[in-house]
């Protein structure tokens, strides 16, 4: 791969996660009042898949991230997390990744 176009890949990849962060946040500024929450899932979902994209383009493997997800996710439950304590987040997304 040629790395002067995968520089270029990577800070286009980046920017273009920052503006989808920031369309996210405007969206859920207004989220109580929005009739098509579709809107925000696909927001969200757009960040992880270009997140996916450019650990690629960084040289990291898609089940590298899954496992560093896990072990984050494993950290933050031993820790008890609050959102472990009250609502198994971590749990239930790892248990998620795993079985994938």
């Amino acid at each position: 791969m040629n790395i002067a176009n995968n520089l270029k890949a990577i800070e286009e990849i980046k920017s273009d996660i920052l503006a989808e962060v920031a369309d996210l946040y405007r969206k859920l500024a207004d989220y109580d009042e929005l009739s098509d929450y579709g809107n925000v899932e696909s927001s969200v979902a757009t960040i992880i898949a270009m997140d996916y994209i450019l650990a690629r383009h960084l040289g990291i493997a898609h089940s590298t991230i899954d496992a560093r997800i896990c072990e984050l996710l494993q950290m933050a439950e031993e820790n008890s997390h609050p959102l472990e304590v009250e609502f198994y987040d971590m749990s239930e997304l790892c248990k998620y990744i795993k079985k994938r």
